[in-house]
């Protein structure tokens, strides 16, 4: 980067050539007011408060649209200037009324105080009378918009349009009486989805979040703490501000990787499930049928004896754990020491199983990691984005804003989905396949690369095992996948699948984002093995701007597995049967080798098939709610009331802990220290903020205390620090982390030692392979076991909401995302409304082979006809009753996409 050497006020400064004189100024501590200038908008020049003098430039100039250049002579400060600011500044107030209530920052009152305008009397214009139109708009569940505020400084309208990409905010009326609207006018019913970035940047006051008005008072802020985000795997950087002991507001912090300011609904205002009145805050144990309160001493001394039982009347495999993605990577470390060295087994699992194990599964398989390979702003310059079977704008919203940026700057962007995503809009072409024939479309695609040569030949020759013989039974095999063919399959236009195919492949730059609709399939595997064999033969990998990203669902649900919460893998996607490895974790654990099983473990949804047929009698649940996200919800019910003994730790009471003999109050986000690790493997620090409530405790703790009482203590650890520590002595890819370096900032793994400073793209060299070579896994396309018929003549699909996350037992506990949406849906296309007599927000009931659930009505032309689409956060419309356990034999994921359904009026 080129510097530029000037001067501002005599005073010699750098900056990079052609970065913005204001901010260049701020940044060497100058401090030139201005109101409409922020570092992530473009340029407005409105408020004209950032004039300065240029030597060689008639007249001021507003600093903010200009651009350094080397040895230019600024003026920022004399007497002029200042007369100058003070009257715009004194203009401005000509239709402001302010009256500051201490609830949000205010730049404007800074300034009215600097320039000493704070009292009427001081101002030379006086303030005008203003409209009674000029009415506070009060109709968004999370906002309010008050005109009399409003200097009309664009920075509301830019934030929303070039920071989140939404263009819902807009002027109406001239002169004074303009004013900001959303939409076509009422806030409440336009397409603003409530991120509430307007209110971040606006400088007055103007727009100000509703959540908490009566209650904070800036200046009673006891502390604000820098931690990362709760829900989606984008792992976006908060600032917890607490008064009174509680969390009032969530900001997103500035300048930093990987959201820069930027926040979604949730991320912003889903904080309220910290200090709902419903957290557990006793222990439970459950006598006659009904949960009792408990004492800590009574309820893990139970809980030890339990399992210690089973344990020796039955095997240490007759016991299990589910690990949790909303814990630290401190929390599920110590709890997969605790099964593997407590318990004796490898039955360790976790939610992934549900969501990406099989992504997992053929990435490691193929190129030797299963994680991204791409840091998140590499999704705004790519020249080509492949978008597949996800929904990133409703499940990664800040992903989503790369997005939407690259989109303006001509980005191509190719979705293939078989339901509407809001990412359509934005995209190049949209390829609408029918639910289960995702195989036979990319072979089609990859038939049409190579037939019009659009094959990186190096690339395959010196970095894909077996270089053009493997290619050539790739190539072989995908010879009667043609574009008519394939559109008879999947109901793609044969014009389509040649469009994608040549703009993903001769694209100078390429990324594939790859979703839980590729991955939540028997075929799961082979799905992920066909996008990666397009990306190999192409050679869109190994390169910066190029490779494959499944953004993770979860806060952590990349650092669970990163950590070792797997049932065949220990920390670091070390396989248990590695006998190197096994003795050094032994010697790092101070347990005998002998005492590690090197038998791998069972999955989640085997752990319940096994507890169905008597084998599993315990299971200890950390964190996760399996009668929710489980399929076939019904089978997984009678498995855990046929365990013995049942045990969950957790937050609130849910649809797990009712079929539980204790239950346990854990700590939540916001009340403990640790460390994350999101979608593109970057490490983040987690803080605590606020206390537990009542005797509830951080979830290591609960693990340390139990291990100790079933005769296997573990070291004396002072904080979660020292529990990294460990993580990285037996981690190799977090070897070179830890906390005192996570202070200076996130790091991406790989990390093997100190002075590393962290790998943004992998696979530039070589992949992580025992070759080195990335590998090619031909596959054929088969018609899925689950299918239509007259009796099931629909084919549910399913997954998440904006405002919900998962199985919601936070996000409904936020009001303001409870008011966006609260209740359970199914979308239906209009001609099977038709077909079946439906009508919009009529009841139905929903039966598929396994189970039933009833639900309202939604028409919608988002699905395809003969499919319909469910979300799953909601407890009463259980949509896992009626999704099916057969599992994809690799990495023994469920198809929650695929269920065959009828819908009756109720």
């Amino acid at each position: 980067m080129e510097m530029a050497t000037f001067t501002i006020d005599d005073k010699k400064v750098q900056a990079p050539a052609g970065s913005n004189l204001l901010e260049a100024a701020r940044q060497n501590g100058i401090q030139i007011p201005g109101l409409c200038y922020h570092h992530k908008l473009t340029p407005t020049g409105a408020c004209r408060l950032c004039l300065v003098k240029i030597e060689g430039t008639r007249g001021m100039t507003a600093s903010c649209t200009v651009k350094v250049t080397e040895g230019m002579k600024v003026i920022a400060f004399d007497q002029e200037l200042e007369e100058t600011r003070r009257f715009l500044l004194n203009y401005l107030l000509y239709e402001y009324s302010h009256h500051y209530d201490g609830t949000y920052p205010d730049e404007l009152r800074e300034l009215i105080i600097r320039y000493e305008l704070d009292k009427p009397d001081y101002r030379f214009i006086k303030p005008v009378r203003h409209k009674p139109d000029f009415k506070t708009e009060d109709s968004s569940p999370v906002l309010t918009y008050d005109p009399a505020k409003c200097i009309k400084c664009f920075r509301c309208i830019k934030a929303c349009e070039e920071v989140q990409g939404k263009n819902v905010l807009s002027f109406t009326g001239r002169g004074t009486g303009s004013y900001i609207i959303a939409g076509t006018g009422v806030w409440g019913e336009s397409e603003c989805d409530g991120c509430g970035e307007c209110i971040q940047l606006c400088p007055t006051g103007a727009i100000v979040e509703k959540p908490n008005r009566t209650k904070i008072d800036l200046s009673k802020i006891e502390k604000r703490v820098v931690s990362t985000c709760p829900y989606c795997g984008v792992g976006c950087q908060v600032e917890l501000l607490v008064q009174d002991g509680k969390i009032v507001r969530i900001n997103g912090v500035e300048g930093v990787l990987p959201n820069d300011g930027r926040l979604c609904v949730k991320g912003r205002f889903g904080y309220e499930f910290v200090q709902s009145p419903d957290r557990l805050t006793v222990p439970l144990i459950k006598r006659n049928g009904k949960f009792e309160e408990a004492s800590w001493d009574e309820a893990l001394g139970l809980i030890a004896a339990k399992f210690q039982e089973i344990k020796d009347n039955y095997g240490s495999d007759a016991l299990s754990g589910y690990a949790s993605a909303k814990c630290s990577n401190e929390d599920n470390y110590l709890f997969q020491r605790f099964i593997r060295t407590v318990f004796g087994t490898n039955n360790i699992d976790y939610c992934t199983r549900l969501c990406h194990a099989s992504t997992v599964t053929a990435m490691l398989k193929a190129i030797g990691d299963g994680a991204g390979s791409n840091p998140v702003q590499d999704f705004e310059t790519t020249d080509c984005l492949f978008v597949i079977g996800n929904n990133i704008i409703d499940t990664h919203p800040i992903t989503a804003t790369y997005v939407k940026r690259a989109a303006t700057k001509g980005q191509l962007i190719i979705v293939v989905d078989p339901k509407w995503t809001p990412l359509v809009r934005y995209s190049t072409v949209w390829l609408q396949p029918k639910l289960g024939t995702d195989i036979a479309l990319l072979n089609g695609l990859v038939h049409i690369i190579i037939k019009n040569g659009w094959i990186n030949r190096r690339f395959i020759e010196e970095r894909v095992e077996g270089g053009m013989e493997a290619f050539s039974d790739l190539e072989e095999l995908v010879t009667r996948y043609t574009p008519e063919f394939v559109s008879g399959i999947t109901g793609v236009p044969a014009e389509n699948l040649n469009l994608a195919a040549r703009l993903y492949a001769t694209s100078p730059t390429a990324m594939i984002a790859t979703g839980m609709g590729m991955s939540q399939q028997v075929t799961g595997t082979h799905n992920v093995f066909c996008l990666i064999n397009m990306m190999l033969i192409t050679g869109q990998v190994g390169r910066e701007r190029c490779g494959i990203n499944p953004p993770r669902g979860q806060n952590n649900v990349q650092g669970v597995t990163d950590v070792g919460c797997s049932p065949v893998n220990y920390p670091g996607y070390i396989p248990v049967s590695d006998d190197e490895n096994r003795r050094k974790v032994a010697k790092v654990w101070d347990v005998p080798y002998e005492s590690l099983s090197p038998r791998p473990g069972l999955t989640t949804v085997e752990i319940m098939q096994t507890a169905y047929k008597g084998k599993i009698k315990g299971i200890f649940i950390m964190g996760e709610n399996p009668m929710i996200s489980d399929p076939n919800l019904n089978h997984t019910e009678e498995a855990l009331n046929r365990m013995e003994f049942v045990v969950v730790q957790d937050i609130f009471l849910t649809e797990t802990t009712k079929l539980a003999d204790v239950v346990l109050p854990a700590s939540a986000w916001g009340e403990k220290e640790g460390t994350f690790v999101n979608s593109d493997r970057r490490v983040l620090r987690t803080r605590k903020a606020v206390e537990c409530p009542g005797t509830a405790r951080i979830d290591w703790r609960i693990i340390h205390e139990l291990s100790r009482r079933m005769g296997k203590p573990m070291p004396d650890y002072r904080d979660e620090s020292e529990i990294f520590n460990e993580i990285a002595r037996v981690t190799p890819i977090m070897a070179g982390i830890s906390y005192s370096r996570l202070e200076k900032g996130s790091i991406q793994w790989p990390c093997p030692t100190s002075d590393h400073p962290g790998t943004p793209t992998l696979y530039l060299e070589r992949f992580n392979t025992p070759t080195g070579r990335g590998k090619l896994f031909p596959v054929e396309y088969v018609p899925q076991n689950e299918f239509t018929d007259s009796e099931y003549p629909l084919m549910l699909n399913s997954g998440r909401l904006l405002y919900h996350y998962h199985t919601a037992t936070m996000s409904r506990r936020t009001e303001v995302l409870r008011d966006f949406i609260n209740e359970s849906f199914i979308l239906i296309h209009p001609e099977d409304a038709l077909r079946y007599d439906l009508f919009e927000g009529g009841r139905v009931r929903v039966e598929s082979r396994r189970g039933e659930l009833e639900t309202q009505v939604r028409i919608s032309e988002e699905v395809l006809a003969g499919e319909v689409f469910m979300p799953w956060h909601f407890t009463e419309s259980q949509v896992n009753r009626l999704t099916r356990d057969e599992l994809d034999p690799y990495s023994r994921i469920a198809p929650f996409k695929l269920s065959a359904v009828r819908i009756q009026k109720v």
